[in-house]
């Protein structure tokens, strides 16, 4: 039996264009030379953002190039924080909250790990001025969303 083709004449799942959007996601998505995320809109805080730190440090600023998701990965960029706020990378990421200087952020759990003092610490990604961060939080720094 052949493999089933897109309209393009490629396997299906195997065609950037055609390629099934996972959930949360959008199909085209912005990126930058110099981002290590992809985003929804050009209007983007932490798009924006990040241009701006590459202009105080006298960096190249990349013009936002529009392209299909399945690219974006494939070059492994990740998803912004601010721009897809439902993504769950893993079936079991879940949304939090997390205290980044004195202030609670929305976040996003992705992995929790137990010490050897038997306390929690989750690996976390959320945005700050901007950035996306991702860190290892003490269990006392996340809490529900």
């Amino acid at each position: 039996m052949a493999d089933e083709r897109c309209v393009h004449e490629l396997v299906v799942g195997q065609c950037t264009d055609c390629a099934p959007v996972p959930r949360g996601l959008s199909a085209r998505v912005f990126i930058t030379g110099g981002g290590s995320v992809f985003h929804r809109s050009t209007a983007c805080e932490g798009l924006l953002e990040g241009q701006r730190k590459a202009r105080r440090f006298g960096l190249e600023n990349h013009t936002p190039e529009n392209i299909a998701l399945a690219v974006a990965l494939e070059k492994g960029k990740g998803a912004c924080i601010l721009c897809f706020p439902d993504y769950r990378p893993t079936p079991t990421a879940k949304r939090c909250l997390v205290r980044v200087n004195g202030a609670w952020v929305p976040g996003l759990l992705t992995q929790w790990r137990q010490g050897p003092d038997r306390r929690w610490s989750g690996v976390v990604r959320y945005a700050v001025n901007g950035e996306q961060v991702t860190t290892t939080k003490d269990q006392d720094e996340l809490r529900p969303a």
